[in-house]
Order: C-alpha cells, then sequence, then structure tokens
C-alpha cells in the first residue's frame, strides 16, 4: 500500500492523474509520442537521476534496466534518420511545413530526428545499417535526438549527443506503417532532449534514404514509464 501512495504522490507531482487509461492495445506499448516537458498535464509519469544507458560511445553502450541487475552490453546495429519528425518535444517550428517538403529531402532549416540503434546480437554483413535489418537480437535501445539541417558544412559520422535531460521510455521501433494501427516490435527509448542541436547538410546526405514519420500514438498504447532524466544533484 505504501507504494501506490508513493506512486500516486510522484504522478500527482507531474500533472499526471494515477488513474491511468487502460493498456495498450498492442502486445507491447508503442511509439512515437509527446515528451515535452513544457506540456501541462505534464506526459511524464516518473523523474530519475539514473539513465538506461552508461557508457555509451557510438559503437556500444551498457544497458542498466530500471527494475535492476547487472548491466548488458549493446552494439551499434543502425543509423536512420526520420523526415519528418517523429516524437514531440517542442522546439520552435518543428512541426511547420517543411521547406523540402516538395523534393521529399529536408533542406536546410528543416528538422529532422536521428536514431542510432543498438543491439545485444548485431548481423554481421548483408543487412543495410540504415535500417533495423541489422538489429538482430534484443533488448534494442533507441539513442534519438533532433536536429536542425545547416546549409553545407563538413560531412562525417553524426553523434548521439551526450549530457541530459533525457526522456526515457519503453515503446517500439517507429516508421512507416503498413497499415493503420500497426504493432511494431519493442523498443527502449533514451532521447536526448533540447534544441540546440544541429547536423550538416552534407552529413545528412551521406544516407541513402530517410524514413517517414509515424503518427504520435493515442494514450493508450503508449507506456506509463515515461522518464525524464536529470542532470545529477
Amino acid at each position: 500500500m505504501k507504494t501506490l501512495v508513493l506512486l500516486a504522490v510522484s504522478l500527482a507531482a507531474f500533472g499526471v492523474s494515477p488513474a491511468a487509461a487502460e493498456g495498450p492495445t498492442c502486445p507491447s506499448p508503442q511509439s512515437p509520442r509527446n515528451i515535452d516537458v513544457k506540456s501541462r498535464p505534464s506526459p511524464y509519469f516518473l523523474t530519475s537521476n539514473n539513465s538506461i544507458v552508461s557508457d555509451a560511445t557510438p559503437e556500444s553502450l551498457v544497458y542498466l534496466a530500471r527494475s535492476g541487475g547487472p548491466g548488458q552490453k549493446l552494439l551499434r546495429c543502425g543509423q536512420h534518420y526520420h523526415y519528418p519528425i517523429e516524437n514531440r518535444q517542442g522546439c520552435p517550428r518543428e512541426s511547420a511545413s517543411s521547406k523540402g517538403a516538395v523534393s521529399g529531402e529536408p533542406a536546410p532549416g528543416d528538422w529532422i530526428e536521428i536514431h542510432t540503434v543498438y543491439a545485444a546480437k548485431v548481423r554481421s554483413g548483408g543487412c543495410d545499417p540504415e535500417t533495423l535489418e541489422c538489429c538482430e537480437e534484443g533488448p534494442f535501445i533507441v539513442r534519438a535526438f533532433q536536429a536542425q539541417v545547416t546549409r553545407g558544412g563538413r560531412g562525417g559520422a553524426i553523434v548521439p549527443p551526450p549530457g541530459r535531460p533525457l526522456a526515457e521510455w519503453s515503446g517500439s521501433t517507429t516508421g512507416r506503417e503498413k497499415e493503420p494501427g500497426e504493432c511494431k516490435p519493442a523498443a527502449l527509448w533514451s532521447f536526448r532532449l533540447g534544441c540546440g542541436f544541429r547536423v550538416s547538410e552534407k552529413q545528412v546526405k551521406e544516407f541513402h534514404h530517410h524514413d517517414p514519420a509515424r503518427p504520435l500514438q493515442p494514450a493508450d498504447r503508449v507506456s506509463r514509464d515515461l522518464t525524464v532524466v536529470v542532470a545529477k544533484p
């Protein structure tokens, strides 16, 4: 009973009613979702000083389950970007009409969402690293962030920005739906919040294609564990 009372207090502190709606209609919660920390009522259920991601590099990370237990090393299995963006964090003009809408490709000034994916087992060859084909065995973690495209610039790898705050939740993979309301496979998310990130036009052009955006999922299809990870005191 004490645990239930504490949870109710925690939800109330974030403007969330403890009487949550029915659970997701899919086997696992779905993504994307609203992660705007300024939204009222808040979409967040919990706050924490601890991330599910530790010792992150461009090629690997250690996954720390919130339920406890030893860390698990995951390896990078792919990177892609979505245009337009999928999750909503409230950056200025993030949902404005795309400057690249005619061509279908992002133009300078447009927002894109970059996903770097990690898995317990990675396929060694014969797969497209700009899809999820190389991500062979879970758990799967998506390190995500949004950035504006700048004109020209230098090429080179896009590295997920370090630091906090983060939005973390249990959800699913995303991208174009084969049919409306499709249930996509489970994935964990660690999303670097912030509106000041930039990637160059040349970096974006090094990708062979982009993924379209999946619509925001309704309340009965998203998890109840959305956590804002703040800086440690």
